[in-house]
């Protein structure tokens, strides 16, 4: 069985050929992907230690695959139109294994999962030539992953790592408006685009907005929590509590059981729906009516009393 192999490339560049380098490699990359076997792209920047030079890293499925793309007529001509960019380094050599996502790299790193909508792939790749470009020019920049989804489908999707050396930086780049721009623009062509990062009060629960970069108000998860845990601990008040009773369980050890399975039954299952179902209330945009926030709290307020209706007379 083919192991996964590596093309590894190195470029020193000129200062003022900087955004003309990483414009061309968004569309090296895209040219890459188009080939068959291609698994994933990194752009490593020089970093503060001294090393001067770019890093260019392509992932394949297995080493003839990678030669085909070597030998190929798009790579050297993409290759004949950086060479005036390159005051020094070497263009590719192939290492056995994937190198996919150098953890490494330090700083922080922004995870992007987008799902295109169909038929749309080749707009994309063009958009996320221009949006890699863009971020490159903001302090702090350390490179950039992207990995196409490996089936297609209409679940198949693309995922993209972006690091900066600081959060203030990241951050910086996630709430610039010029990324919000490209980010409209992608509405045409992306059915869904989730940002993970540990920026809510709620980490794991709840995803933050890949516009804003942002999470929703710690108050609505909040309320969303409630909703899914108060059936939870009134169901355990009812048929587990007594059975624990039955068999002369410690109540210290009682309250830790019950409250794992709340916690688990919250992460895994009522969390999950209820960021999905209540998704146009988290995260409104400005394409939905100013009162969404409003329909929201009475929807919820309607489903707190049905549940205080339903629960009533569950417990003696």
């Amino acid at each position: 069985m083919s192991s996964p192999v590596a093309l590894i490339a190195t470029a020193k560049l000129r200062r003022e050929d900087i955004d003309a380098f990483t414009t061309w490699q968004g569309r090296h990359e895209a040219a890459a992907a188009t080939f068959s076997g291609f698994l994933s792209s990194d752009l490593i920047p020089p970093g503060k230690d001294g090393h001067d030079e770019w890093t260019l890293i392509l992932n394949f499925q297995t080493a003839d695959q990678l030669t085909i793309w070597q030998h190929s007529a798009a790579r050297a001509s993409l290759i004949a139109e950086a060479l005036p960019f390159f005051i020094g380094g070497n263009t590719g050599q192939a290492m056995a294994g994937d190198t996919a996502h150098d953890t490494s790299v330090t700083g922080v790193t922004g995870m992007i999962f987008s799902r295109i909508k169909p038929g749309m792939e080749g707009r994309y790749r063009e958009w996320a030539v221009r949006i890699q470009a863009a971020q490159t020019k903001y302090p702090g920049y350390r490179g950039i992953y992207l990995q196409p989804p490996a089936t297609s489908g209409k679940d198949a999707t693309w995922t993209t790592f972006v690091r900066y050396d600081t959060r203030a930086h990241l951050e910086a780049w996630m709430t610039a408006p010029e990324r919000a721009t490209l980010l409209e623009e992608a509405e045409e062509f992306v059915d869904n685009m989730e940002l993970v990062r540990l920026a809510t009060a709620f980490p794991g629960w709840v995803p933050v907005n890949a516009t804003t970069g942002q999470g929703p108000p710690d108050w609505k998860t909040a309320l969303l929590v409630l909703l899914g845990l108060f059936p939870i601990v009134m169901l355990e008040l009812r048929f587990l509590n007594p059975t624990f009773s039955a068999w002369n369980m410690n109540a210290s050890l009682a309250t830790f059981i019950a409250n794992a399975l709340s916690v688990a039954v919250t992460s895994f299952v009522t969390m999950r729906l209820f960021v999905r179902w209540f998704d146009w209330w988290l995260f409104p945009n400005a394409h939905r009516p100013a009162d969404t926030t409003l329909k929201g709290l009475i929807l919820l307020f309607m489903l707190f009393i049905g549940e205080i209706g339903a629960l009533w007379w569950l417990l003696p």
